[in-house]
């Protein structure tokens, strides 16, 4: 048996009612067992980095991308 996760977007205007029955029981039909639904408030998709501003910093003009070197002039 192979355990997938998924993350789901829906639209609670068009969608209403209890969202974790509705995907059991749509699963259910396609012989998928749902194990765990996790509720999250934040409306965007999860990243793995955290959100900034830009707090006035200089931009990175002497950068040399991927891991070359900088000449110091």
């Amino acid at each position: 048996m192979k355990i997938i996760k998924a993350e789901l977007q829906y639209d609670e205007v068009k969608i209403q009612g209890d969202i974790e029955k509705e995907l059991e029981q749509l699963l259910h039909e396609k012989d998928i067992r749902v194990l765990s639904v996790e509720k999250n408030k934040n409306t965007e998709a999860e990243s793995p980095y955290q959100r900034t501003s830009n707090k006035g910093g200089k931009p990175d003009v002497s950068s040399a991308g991927a891991g070359g070197m900088v000449s110091p002039n």
